[in-house]
């Protein structure tokens, strides 16, 4: 068998993906199901860049309170690493594969943590958005 290029390579290699935070709090009577239960998500990025050793290193904060009548019944605070390195040629600089590759990597693993820790509280599931990394990066 001849050998051919892997065109499904990226140009980068994930290390690690690491937690470096985990906060969850409830209250004691959590109330479910009712249309004016809100949400809210804020996801923020950081991005370092080692370009001797064409290493990135990205890390993902996730901030989430679920609040009825004005009381916040739910709310993590998740903080996750990422760190990958720069292998071969890419057409897209560090920089921007931190923002939105790296970032787009690792929040499954921040939604899915967070899921396990809603479960485990007796909240139901919580189970975040997908977010378009490349559209919030473009509006940064």
């Amino acid at each position: 068998m001849e050998d051919k290029e892997n065109n499904l390579e990226s140009g980068f290699k994930i290390h690690n993906i690491l937690l470096l935070e985990s906060n969850f709090k409830r209250i004691e009577n959590v109330v479910f199901g009712e249309p004016e239960i809100k949400h809210d998500i804020q996801i923020n990025g950081e991005v370092t860049i080692n370009p001797e050793k064409n290493i990135i290193a990205v890390i993902q904060t996730l901030r989430y309170s679920q609040i009825y009548n004005e009381i916040e019944q739910v709310s993590s605070t998740i903080k996750m690493v990422g760190t990958f390195e720069k292998v071969g040629e890419s057409i897209i600089n560090l920089e921007q594969f931190g923002h939105v590759n790296g970032a787009a990597i690792i929040y499954p693993f921040i939604r899915e943590h967070l899921s396990n820790l809603s479960a485990k509280a007796g909240v139901g599931i919580i189970l975040l958005p997908p977010v378009n990394f490349t559209k919030t990066n473009n509006s940064n």
